[in-house]
């Protein structure tokens, strides 16, 4: 079967932060942002609460790396934020969780998100051309703060769906996430290629499925996430590699003339 829509990543896929503020910045506005919620609901930041910010940031790191490396079960972000707040001897709902892990999150506004060249041009030449849009990725936020961010770049209008790992439960590679995409889109697996800068989380996910893949090689010198993919052949390879987003109308997978 043809290719008939294209799923994107997004972080280092989609976008990325050139110009990320300095870490003094960003952990004095985190900082104010965590002390102003957290004294609304009558807490102070005296002593090692001071740290909190601190301690959501490593256990958020080693919980994202564990769920990523094993089961690829969502880790519960506002369920992290309440567990550390206990631990600070501050006790709150999940709810309230739920609020202290979007203070804490800055955002990629703030963080100065960028997209990488082409990607507008490309995605209405793709939209343009009859071929169907949406996104698989793994973040930890949703809501309104994600669709800021996505509004700002100019991307929302562009997507007829975004499956987000937070909102289903699972991150990929896991197969939910993808078959979530595929039910809201009403598609299947082998008319559909996944784009994306991991080779574990995008193209092997994808290929597992019945998709085609296309890696987005991570480009010399920009500040993107660190990666140590290394493309391999087999049967979970990725079908074409590119450098830049631009380069996908020029690839065999899609025709001047649309899906056919």
């Amino acid at each position: 079967m043809s290719v008939t829509a294209v799923l994107f990543d997004l972080g280092d896929t989609l976008w990325h932060y050139p110009n990320m503020p300095p870490s003094e910045a960003i952990r004095g506005e985190t900082m104010r942002r965590i002390t102003a919620l957290l004294a609304s609901w009558g807490y102070d930041m005296s002593g090692e609460r001071r740290m909190i910010g601190r301690d959501i940031r490593m256990t958020i790191t080693e919980e994202t790396s564990r769920a990523f490396h094993g089961d690829c079960v969502d880790p519960g972000y506002p369920g992290i934020c309440q567990r550390i707040a206990a631990e600070h001897n501050m006790r709150i709902t999940l709810e309230q969780g739920a609020t202290l892990w979007e203070a804490w999150n800055l955002g990629g506004v703030f963080l100065g998100v960028t997209l990488f060249p082409q990607v507008i041009e490309t995605l209405e030449w793709l939209r343009d051309h009859g071929y169907r849009i949406g996104s698989v990725t793994n973040r930890g936020y949703s809501g309104p703060l994600f669709w800021e961010q996505m509004d700002s770049l100019g991307l929302t209008p562009l997507f007829e769906h975004v499956a987000i790992s937070c909102d289903i439960g699972y991150m990929k590679p896991h197969p939910r996430i993808f078959h979530q995409a595929l039910e809201q889109m009403r598609l299947e697996a082998d008319e559909c290629v996944m784009v994306g800068d991991s080779l574990r989380a995008d193209v092997e996910g994808a290929r597992t499925l019945g998709m085609k893949a296309i890696w987005t090689r991570p480009p010399v010198g920009e500040p993107v996430e660190a990666t140590t993919d290394e493309a391999e052949a087999g049967p979970l390879a990725a079908d074409y590699t590119i450098d830049s987003i631009g380069e996908l109308p020029g690839l065999p997978l899609f025709s001047p003339g649309g899906p056919k």
